[in-house]
């Protein structure tokens, strides 16, 4: 398409307004401007197509034939991009909200309460996407991410990021692990991952030798959890995810000092975005 060749979008609008209501006065009011600067777009636009366009009669107008037929051509177009932005909008309003987050804090945290968003929002599909690994919202499709944050984390340009909560990082097991008894924490069997460079981090600083760990692997980061419950080992949980199982007695903390503090947060894709997506955001904020 030439768009050089083509008269003002804003010209266009404003003989296809004075078309349907038949005055300048009229065309302004719905377009918000003044009934003279409608006048003014429409005799520009014959004076850029070279044709009368309407016949002024006191302050009502009414078409050439040559204007009958550019009315009817506009009313065919704008029709067709009206219709086409409806049915945009209606696919995005439809479209499943997608995040990403950690397997823990999906299972523990988030989807036992969906249903209390899902009374306030109906009709807003959510799927969440548990994962270990920190993926690219923007490049994978997802309209947000819940992120565990650690301190002096920066926001990056291309995102948002929302602090939600301020949770401790806690070492935890099974009661049947410790027997009432004050533990070795460095024999105790741990259940991490080989590569987990920021778990070694924790250890580090809290004077474990990640290197002489007793790991325990269990396969996959969902079956973590689980594992612990069963007193296979000890594991690095936010309090947030270990809540529960602390207060009904199914964990217990253990004296591990010197673990960090990190801030959940919901980080979003900076730029334009459905309603939904902050709706969900404003509603994560009332559950941490």
């Amino acid at each position: 398409m030439r768009w050089r060749d083509l008269p003002s979008l804003s010209a266009l609008r404003a003989f296809d307004a004075t078309a349907r209501h038949g005055s300048f006065a009229e065309a302004g009011r719905v377009l918000n401007v003044t009934h003279a600067a409608v006048t003014q777009a429409v005799r520009g636009l014959e004076a850029d197509l070279g044709v009368a366009l309407v016949r002024r009669t006191g302050r009502t107008v009414s078409l050439t034939e040559a204007g009958a037929r550019l009315a009817r051509a506009l009313d065919d177009g704008f029709g067709t991009v009206a219709a086409g932005i409806e049915a945009l909008r209606q696919a995005e309003a439809r479209r499943v909200l997608r995040v990403t987050t950690t397997t823990f804090i999906a299972e523990t945290h988030v989807m036992p309460r969906l249903p209390e968003f899902w009374a306030r929002h109906p009709g807003v599909e959510v799927a969440l996407s548990p994962s270990p690994s920190r993926v690219d919202i923007r490049r994978e499709g997802f309209d947000m991410a819940i992120r565990a944050l650690s301190d002096g984390w920066t926001e990056p340009p291309d995102e948002e990021v929302r602090p939600l909560a301020r949770i401790p990082l806690l070492a935890v097991c099974a009661p049947s692990l410790v027997a009432d008894r004050v533990p070795d924490l460095q024999a105790l069997p741990w259940i991490v991952g080989e590569d987990s460079p920021w778990d070694d981090l924790q250890f580090t600083t809290t004077g474990i030798d990640p290197a002489r760990l007793n790991r325990v692997k269990v396969g996959s980061p969902h079956l973590e959890m689980s594992a612990c419950r069963q007193g296979l080992g000890a594991m690095l949980a936010t309090e947030i995810i270990c809540r529960a199982d602390l207060e009904a007695g199914r964990l217990v903390r253990l004296p591990l000092a010197g673990l960090p503090v990190v801030t959940y947060a919901a980080v979003l894709p900076r730029g334009p975005r459905r309603e939904a997506v902050d709706q969900f955001a404003d509603w994560l904020e009332t559950i941490f």
